[in-house]
C-alpha cells in the first residue's frame, strides 16, 4: 500500500494542513507530517486508529453521517466543523473536508483534509457571547426605561393638574402667573417625553408577522396625521407599494413617524411628500421623500440616535421619532438611512424583505374580499 501512496505523498507532505487517508470503516491508513503540529500525534501514532475515536462524543454521530454520505455519493467533497482531541487531552475545533477517492488508482482511500480553526472558532464564540451580552444589556435598559417612565407619569400628571387648577381658580400676580404657566408647560413637555420613552421601550417587543399591504399601512398613517397634513397644506402622494410580511402596527408607525417628520422639518416651499417603493434584490426599498430643509452629511447617522434633535426649540418633538423607526425597521430585519442634500429635501429609506410569493396574488385576494 505504501507504493500506491507515493504520488499522493509528494502533494501533501509539505501542506500546513493535516491530510489523512482512511478506509471505508474510518480507520487511518496514512497521516501527513502536519498531523503532529495540529493534533500532537506523530503520523505513525495515528495509523490503525479509528478517526472517530479522536472526535468529541457530541460530534461522532454527525461525522459518521458525513462519512456515510461521502461513501454513498463519491462526487464532490463534504465539509463540516468538529472538535478533535489533541494529544494533550484538550479538544480543538477542526474544519474537516472528506473526499471519496476509493476509485482513484493512486490513492484508493478516503481523503480527510483537516485544518485547525480553533482561533477562528474562539473568535466566533466570543463575538456570539458579546452579542448575547449586548442583547441582554439592551433588554435590561429597555425594562429600566419603561419602569422609570411609568413611575414618572403619575407625579407629572399631578404637578400639571394642580398647576392648571392654580391658574384657573386663583387670581395671581403677573409674575406668579408666568411662573405657573412655566410649570404647566414644563410638566406637559416632560409628560410628552415620558410617553415617548414608554413608546420607545415598547418598540422591539416581538410582534406576530402577517401579510401587510404597505399602501394600506401608509394610508392608515396618513389618516392618523390628517389634522397635521391639512394644517400644513402638504401634498402627499403614495405610489404603488408591495405586500410584505411584517408587523402591521409597526409599519404604520414607521410611515407615521417619517411622514410626520417631513411635515415638521419643512422649508419655505409648499410641502411635497412622496412615498414609493423599489425592488432591489431580495428586499424592497421604501422611500419617504420630501422637499424640506434637508440633513447635513455629518448628521445623517446621528439623527437616528435617541434624543438627537437638530431643529430649533419651536419645532415640537422629543428626538425619539427616528430612533423608534430605526428600532422597528431593524426588528423586522431591515435597515434604515437617509439620503439628503441640505436645503433640497430628504429621502428616508428603509428595507423590508421581499417574500417568494407574488404580491399581485395577495392584492387580488385582498380586492376580492373588499
Amino acid at each position: 500500500m505504501a507504493a500506491s501512496f507515493q504520488g499522493f505523498r509528494s502533494l501533501v507532505e509539505n501542506s500546513p494542513d493535516a491530510i489523512s487517508l482512511i478506509n471505508p470503516e474510518g480507520r487511518i491508513l496514512y497521516g501527513s507530517a502536519s498531523t503532529a503540529k495540529i493534533f500532537g500525534y506523530r503520523p505513525e501514532e495515528m495509523v490503525g486508529r479509528s478517526c472517530l475515536d479522536l472526535m468529541h462524543p457530541e460530534d461522532r454521530e454527525p461525522s459518521t453521517r458525513a462519512l456515510k454520505a461521502v461513501l454513498a455519493e463519491p462526487k464532490g467533497p463534504c465539509q463540516w466543523n468538529l472538535r478533535v482531541r489533541h494529544k494533550d487531552g484538550n479538544y480543538r475545533w477542526i474544519e474537516s473536508t472528506v473526499t471519496n477517492l476509493l476509485l482513484e488508482l493512486e490513492v484508493r482511500a478516503i481523503v480527510l483534509h483537516q485544518r485547525d480553526i480553533q482561533a477562528r472558532k474562539a473568535s466566533e464564540l466570543e463575538n456570539q457571547r458579546r452579542a448575547e451580552e449586548l442583547a441582554s444589556s439592551n433588554l435590561r435598559l429597555e425594562e429600566f426605561a419603561h419602569q422609570v417612565a411609568h413611575d414618572l407619569r403619575e407625579p407629572l400628571l399631578t404637578v400639571s393638574l394642580y398647576a392648571q387648577l392654580l391658574l384657573r381658580k386663583t387670581k395671581l400676580e403677573p409674575e406668579a402667573q408666568k411662573m405657573a404657566e412655566t410649570i404647566v408647560n414644563g410638566a406637559t413637555g416632560m409628560a410628552t417625553l415620558v410617553e415617548s420613552l414608554l413608546s420607545f421601550a415598547d418598540t422591539g417587543r416581538p410582534d406576530a408577522l402577517q401579510w401587510v399591504d404597505l399602501e394600506l399601512a401608509a394610508a392608515a398613517a396618513m389618516q392618523n396625521l390628517a389634522i397635521s397634513v391639512e394644517a400644513s397644506g402638504a401634498t402627499v402622494s403614495i405610489d404603488r407599494l408591495p405586500v410584505v410580511r411584517g408587523s402591521e402596527i409597526h409599519l404604520v408607525r414607521i410611515f407615521q413617524n417619517l411622514i410626520g417628520n417631513a411635515l415638521k422639518y419643512r422649508g419655505e416651499r409648499p410641502i411635497e411628500i412622496s412615498v414609493n417603493g423599489e425592488r432591489r434584490g431580495p428586499s424592497w426599498v421604501i422611500r419617504v421623500e420630501d422637499n424640506g430643509v434637508g440633513v447635513t452629511a455629518e448628521n445623517r447617522t446621528r439623527i437616528f440616535a435617541p434624543f438627537v434633535r437638530l431643529a430649533h426649540k419651536e419645532v415640537p418633538g422629543t428626538g425619539l421619532g427616528l430612533a423608534v423607526c430605526k428600532k422597528l425597521v431593524e426588528g423586522q430585519g431591515g435597515t434604515i438611512w437617509v439620503e439628503s442634500k441640505l436645503g433640497s429635501g430628504s429621502a428616508f429609506c428603509f428595507t423590508i424583505a421581499a417574500e417568494q410569493e407574488d404580491s399581485l396574488i395577495a392584492r387580488i385576494s385582498r380586492s376580492s374580499v373588499v
